[in-house]
C-alpha cells in the first residue's frame, strides 16, 4: 500500500525522478523523466545512467558521468549533492537542468543506491516551442522551431535602433561545420534532424531574453541584448561546447557536428547589416582556424578572412 502511494506521487510530479542501484543501473524512471529527456522507462531501465543516456555536462564542458558523477559520490559518503548541468536529450540536444542526488538507505542505514531529482532551468522561450506551434506561428522556422529569418531581421533592426542610453547588444553568427558531408552521407532528412538538434541546443543554452534565429541553411544568428564583451564570449563558448557534446543515434552510429562562431558587439549608430556582416566575417575566421571555434573582435572591427568550405 505504502509503496503504491509513493509511486503514484512520483509518477504525478513534473520533475524528473530516477533511481539507481550500487552499480548505477537505473531501476526506476518516472513520467517526468520521460518528458524532459525523451527516453522512456523501457529504454533506460537496467542500463547505467552513463550509457549514452543523460551524460551530464557542466558549463565548462566536463562530462560528469565519465568522472565526477554526483550519484556515485552520494553513494560513497551519503551526502546530498546539487548541480546545474546540461543533460543529453534523446533527440540529441542539450537541456539545462538542476539535479539533486540523495542516498537510498535500508532501515539499518546501509546505502543501497541513489535517487536523483531534476527539473529544467529557465532558458529562451524558443526552447519550449513544439510541433503544434510550428504550424500556427508564422515567426517560427519549421525545421528548428527557432525564430525564422524574417523574425530575426525584425528583431535585429529593433535591437540595433534601441542602442542608446547605455544599452548593449551582442551578436553571434553560428555555422554548422561540414554540413554538406552530413547531407551527402545520411541524406537531407538526417540533415534536418541535425539542424533541429543544433537549434534546440542553442535555444536551451541561452538566457530568457536572448533570441536564436535560423538565418538560412545551416546558419544561425543569436541576439544577446544587455550583454557585455565578457558575457558575449562566455555565451559563444558555452553554445559551441554544448553543440560539440550533442548527438543522436542513427542505427547505432552517433551523429555529431560542431559549429564555428563569430561574436561581436553592435556599435551604436551602425545598421543591422553591418553587425551581421562583421559577425559573419568573424565566423569565417573560426572556419579558417580549424572550425569548432569562437572568434570575437573585441572592438567592433572584425577582419574579413578568406571564405573556406563549410
Amino acid at each position: 500500500m505504502e509503496e503504491r502511494v509513493y509511486r503514484q506521487i512520483l509518477d504525478g510530479i513534473d520533475d524528473g525522478v530516477y533511481v539507481v542501484d550500487r552499480q548505477r543501473r537505473i531501476t526506476f524512471w518516472n513520467p517526468g523523466a520521460e518528458r524532459i529527456t525523451g527516453f522512456t522507462a523501457a529504454e533506460v531501465r537496467g542500463y547505467s545512467c552513463s550509457e549514452g543516456i543523460l551524460r551530464h555536462v557542466t558549463e565548462q564542458g566536463k562530462q560528469l558521468c565519465l568522472g565526477g558523477c554526483p550519484l556515485a559520490a552520494v553513494m560513497r559518503d551519503g551526502t546530498t549533492r546539487q548541480a546545474s548541468v546540461y543533460l543529453h536529450h534523446k533527440d540529441g540536444h542539450r537541456v539545462p537542468v538542476m539535479v539533486k542526488g540523495e542516498a537510498l538507505r535500508t532501515a539499518d542505514g546501509e546505502i543501497v543506491g541513489s535517487l536523483e531529482y531534476f527539473h529544467v532551468r529557465s532558458s529562451t522561450r524558443f526552447a519550449g516551442a513544439d510541433e503544434l506551434e510550428r504550424a500556427d506561428d508564422l515567426h517560427l522556422d519549421p525545421v528548428t522551431l527557432l525564430g525564422n529569418r524574417r523574425f530575426g531581421e525584425h528583431s535585429l533592426a529593433h535591437a540595433v535602433a534601441a542602442l542608446t542610453g547605455g544599452a548593449s547588444l551582442g551578436v553571434l553568427f553560428v555555422d554548422v561545420d561540414h554540413f554538406k558531408d552530413v547531407n551527402d552521407r545520411w541524406g537531407h532528412h538526417t540533415g534536418d534532424r541535425v539542424l533541429r538538434m543544433v537549434g534546440r541546443t542553442l535555444a536551451h543554452g541561452l538566457r530568457a531574453t536572448d533570441i536564436p534565429v535560423r538565418w538560412g541553411g545551416e546558419e544561425f544568428l543569436v541576439l544577446l541584448p544587455g550583454v557585455d564583451e565578457d558575457g558575449l564570449v562566455e555565451s559563444a563558448e558555452r553554445l559551441r561546447m554544448l553543440v560539440e557534446h550533442s548527438w543522436f543515434d542513427l542505427d547505432g552510429v552517433p551523429v555529431r557536428v560542431t559549429v564555428s562562431v563569430g561574436a561581436t558587439m553592435a556599435v551604436p549608430g551602425e545598421d543591422a547589416d553591418s553587425v551581421v556582416d562583421r559577425a559573419d566575417r568573424l565566423m569565417y575566421t573560426s572556419k579558417s582556424s580549424g572550425r569548432n571555434a569562437v572568434t570575437e573582435d573585441g572592438s567592433g572591427s572584425g577582419r574579413a578572412e578568406e571564405d573556406p568550405a563549410s
